[in-house]
């Protein structure tokens, strides 16, 4: 059986923007990842959890469902094989918290390919017990994660930091 995340990794930030040509690949996510609480179901050693604003993007509008599900799946398919042995490393809970997408340039594949990169950040926060850094493309190595967006667009704010 998999042991569970050994600690919370909060205030990951996915930035995956490639414009080759239209559409492209608009996706930015923030993100927390921790133990699964006990007898919790999970897909591939991950439990996915919703807590996105209602409102992700100007003009307001949800994130559209099926970015969150490819999201998600680029996570479970990375995590299944993180671990010793091509296993998932830890179980753990994914608590989506922020989104932002475009009308045009976003796609399934876009957050899929965010999800992927999620799943390695959180696993490397764990391996070198450091704080998450923003991963993705464009990201400089020197940047840092930006506030979530809901804190301006629908008022929920707790803070000024990537977990609110």
């Amino acid at each position: 059986m998999t042991e569970p995340l050994p600690n919370p990794v909060t205030g990951v930030f996915v930035r995956r923007i490639v414009q080759t040509a239209c559409p492209g690949h608009f996706a930015l996510m923030w993100l927390d990842a921790a133990p699964p609480p006990e007898g919790a179901s999970t897909d591939r050693g991950v439990e996915v959890v919703d807590d996105l604003p209602p409102l992700c993007r100007e003009p307001l509008a949800p994130l559209p469902s099926e970015f969150a599900r490819a999201f998600a799946e680029g996570f479970r398919r990375r995590w299944s094989i993180l671990g010793p042995d091509r296993s998932p490393p830890y179980t753990v809970r994914i608590v989506l918290r922020d989104a932002l997408w475009h009308e045009i340039d976003s796609n399934t594949h876009g957050f899929e390919h965010a999800g992927l990169l999620a799943a390695d950040e959180v696993l490397s926060c764990v391996r070198e017990g450091r704080p998450p850094r923003p991963v993705g493309r464009p990201v400089r190595p020197d940047s840092r994660i930006p506030p979530m967006p809901r804190l301006t667009l629908d008022g929920r704010s707790g803070g000024d930091g990537p977990t609110g």
